[in-house]
């Protein structure tokens, strides 16, 4: 008798805590002993060995598109990368390994997502950048309101 392969739906409740759970892969195989920390914060979460955008400017840098980012390459001073639209509860670790050079973080532009106008960062107006310096070590952005990041 052959093995007859059977789709099943999990819901989880509100309120449940997942802590280590078997996760269905592609095709419905179980990734066992995957935990849902692992799942976001794990190696395809991270980007390493990034090249940060020769010549700087908002419209064409780098984009991080995930919580922990290290920039190991910045020609110039200026060289730049660009955050993910900020919405609230989001938080991205962004470390400038460089040899020297302070590589420039830009918020979203309206086109690249962000708030009308531009998202900020700190104080800094629409679309300005932040300085990320070698010295500074690893930074976190953080956002407690849509078009707004502060570091820390």
């Amino acid at each position: 008798m052959a093995a007859t392969t059977q789709a099943r739906t999990v819901y989880i409740d509100q309120g449940e805590h997942i802590d280590v759970v078997q996760i269905l892969g592609q095709g419905g195989i179980i990734n066992s002993g995957q935990t849902w920390n692992n799942l976001f914060y794990g190696q395809g979460t991270a980007q390493d060995n990034i090249t940060a955008h020769a010549g700087g400017g908002q419209a064409n840098a780098v984009a991080i598109t995930g919580p922990y980012m290290r920039i190991t390459i910045a020609a110039s001073a200026g060289d730049s990368v660009v955050l993910p639209p900020s919405i609230r509860g989001m938080e991205i670790t962004v470390v400038n390994d460089a040899a020297a050079n302070a590589v420039n973080v830009f918020p979203a532009s309206a086109a690249q997502g962000g708030v009308s106008g531009g998202d900020a960062i700190n104080a800094l107006g629409a679309n300005t950048a932040f300085s990320l310096t070698v010295a500074a070590g690893p930074t976190i952005f953080y956002c407690f309101s849509n078009g707004l990041w502060r570091t820390k």
